[in-house]
């Protein structure tokens, strides 16, 4: 199972394989914090109630502290920015790891 966050613009289909490949590597679950330290994206192998209940503390806003269970296999996925706000989108454009296209000005 995977849940995607709709407002991080560079989430795509390598960062949801990324995520399903530390699955099929053993982890328990594998998530990617944006900036904001929620997650942007959140995979877990099977709907197991109590993956889901740690899930739901991260997307709470507690990801790593979630994960500070004993036994649980935390796979980390790169950092990225979410959209927010205007400001998100001002510092989205400026940030020197932002790749290609994303950071291009808008066209009219």
């Amino acid at each position: 199972m995977l849940l995607a966050a709709p407002d991080v613009p560079a989430l795509d289909a390598r960062l949801a394989r990324a995520a399903l490949e530390d699955l099929a590597a053993g982890c328990d679950i594998a998530l990617g914090a944006a900036h904001d330290a929620r997650p942007y994206i959140l995979a877990v192998p099977r709907p197991d109630p109590e993956l889901l209940a740690l899930a739901e503390r991260a997307l709470d806003g507690g990801v790593l502290g979630a994960f500070a269970v004993g036994g649980i296999t935390l796979g980390m996925l790169r950092h990225e920015r979410r959209l927010a706000c205007a400001g998100d989108a001002r510092a989205l454009a400026i940030d020197p790891l932002v790749r290609g296209r994303l950071r291009e000005p808008p066209r009219r």
